[in-house]
């Protein structure tokens, strides 16, 4: 698996097609627009139009359609991002919509759908592109994982490639099947946080913390920025922290247990996994 970040200037004079505007659709729809591409080169298909939508709408003239009509539109986007539920996908696509992906590589977001599921939906296209990211997109500061097909020249991965270094970093893998895991891992990764953090908080406020808030989250910020700024490794900066006999090896007695932090993340991605590879198979 590679990790690809790549200069973003190419997409310029590409045209993107957006199905599905939920928060990770106006995500990249935000990440489209703060990276200078036209808004007349951005059509959103969506039924339910949000009140973000249409503040986006106003300020930015942005095209919205309940749903695409072919001979008229005249759209020939370069991208398709389906970005629906995955029990929306099917009563989203019509004829026309079809028709639209004779020139388009369709990246998929949709959790649990196959390319080999994709391939059967949209066979006029001129390939498909199976994605996973996380809520870190609106803020440009996503995690994704992608796996094309295999017909898909490397100069349109690269184009698409572009496309999700938008909203963050990029890895490509060649096994369709790492993303289960990685959607199990880094996709439901930002609620494992928040749920650590939300854990620290509560505790804190027992214990009579009157800021417990701002304090956990700023033991939270300074951690990752020392583990960005430093050479060690994660393992070796929790040994630094910890001292023979002290107060941060008692507790680590607890969460390193046999029944501790690990082995519980491992048994929960274990069975987010799996719920992902259930979705595939309806």
């Amino acid at each position: 698996m590679s990790t690809t970040n790549h200069n973003i200037g190419s997409l310029k004079k590409e045209k993107f097609l957006i199905l599905g505007a939920g928060n990770m659709g106006i995500s990249v729809i935000k990440s489209l627009l703060s990276n200078k591409i036209l808004p007349r080169n951005i059509l959103i298909i969506e039924k339910k139009i949000s009140l973000e939508l249409k503040k986006l709408k106003s300020q930015n003239n942005l095209i919205i359609k309940k749903k695409i009509n072919y001979e008229s539109e005249r759209y020939e986007p370069s991208i398709i991002l389906l970005a629906v539920k995955p029990n929306q996908l099917q009563s989203s696509i019509d004829n026309d919509f079809e028709k639209l992906t004779r020139n388009s590589i369709v990246v998929s977001i949709i959790a649990g759908k196959k390319i080999s599921y994709l391939k059967n939906i949209f066979p006029k296209s001129i390939g498909i592109a199976r994605a996973m990211t996380n809520t870190p997109v609106s803020l440009n500061m996503g995690t994704s994982i992608i796996c094309f097909e295999n017909k898909v020249s490397r100069k349109k991965r690269n184009i698409v490639i572009n496309f999700m270094s938008l909203f963050g970093q990029v890895n490509e893998t060649k096994s369709e099947k790492l993303i289960d895991n990685f959607t199990a891992i880094y996709g439901s990764g930002p609620a494992y946080v928040y749920l650590f953090v939300d854990s620290l908080i509560k505790i804190s406020n027992k214990l009579g913390f009157k800021n417990s808030k701002n304090m956990t989250l700023q033991t939270l910020l300074g951690s990752v920025l020392l583990m960005l700024s430093s050479k060690h490794e994660p393992e070796e900066l929790k040994r630094k922290v910890k001292s023979k006999g002290g107060t941060t090896e008692a507790a680590l007695s607890i969460l390193e247990s046999s029944e501790g932090m690990q082995k519980m993340l491992e048994r929960a991605i274990k069975k987010a996994a799996k719920r992902s590879r259930d979705l595939s198979k309806n």
